[in-house]
């Protein structure tokens, strides 16, 4: 069984960091978000990969130790972070900002309310090991979560979709990691349903 210690602040902390990136989104437009994915990109591929430790670094490497797992730590820290910045910088350039929002919230809710959910309530087993409970938590949650851009309907549909990539993904290989699956994903799917989405009314708007 995995460590609740380290599993559960790792999922609250998925949750925050990846929601806070409404604020540039809101605040400066797709743009920004695409700048700070890229700077993360070029950042944790040669500090994780080289192991580089200064006190330039020193910051990254105690969050690491905070809510990285463990086997990640040994062979590959942050290999995640770095599959997530991918999804996102992709979904940045590729989809407007109304979409890109969705894209952010689903990566953010399903992912990590499916996991604390499953570690706390699951009993039922899926196939390839998470549950049905962790499962309907996050399908349930993004939805709710949803409903400030997109009516009930395709917040469900959206949030099923999310839930589908997630226990299809495979988390080996980065490029078939659900933080990069996810984005790029509900992206299309938001694409391709025409999805009338909309900025929640309480942020900025753009025209």
């Amino acid at each position: 069984m995995r460590n609740l210690r380290i599993e559960i602040p790792r999922k609250i902390f998925h949750i925050l960091s990846v929601l806070s990136l409404l604020i540039p989104l809101y605040l400066f437009g797709k743009l920004s978000v695409a700048v700070l994915m890229g700077v993360m990109i070029v950042f944790l591929l040669p500090v994780s990969y080289l192991r580089i430790k200064n006190f330039m670094t020193s910051w990254y490497w105690k969050i690491i130790q905070l809510v990285e797992r463990e086997e990640n730590i040994k062979k590959l820290p942050a290999r995640q972070a770095f599959s997530l910045a991918v999804g996102i910088f992709i979904s940045s350039i590729i989809f407007d900002e109304k979409i890109l929002q969705i894209c952010i919230v689903s990566t953010a809710v399903y992912d990590g309310v499916a996991t604390i959910a499953g570690l706390l309530i699951g009993k039922h087993k899926l196939p390839n090991g998470k549950s049905i409970e962790g499962s309907v938590a996050g399908i349930v949650l993004n939805t709710v979560f949803l409903l400030l851009f997109v009516n009930i309907f395709y917040s469900f549909i959206i949030s099923v979709f999310s839930s589908v990539i997630e226990n299809l993904s495979s988390s080996k290989k980065w490029y078939l990691d659900d933080n990069l699956l996810i984005p790029v994903g509900v992206g299309i799917l938001c694409r391709v349903l025409d999805v009338p989405a909309e900025f929640p009314q309480f942020f900025f708007s753009f025209n």
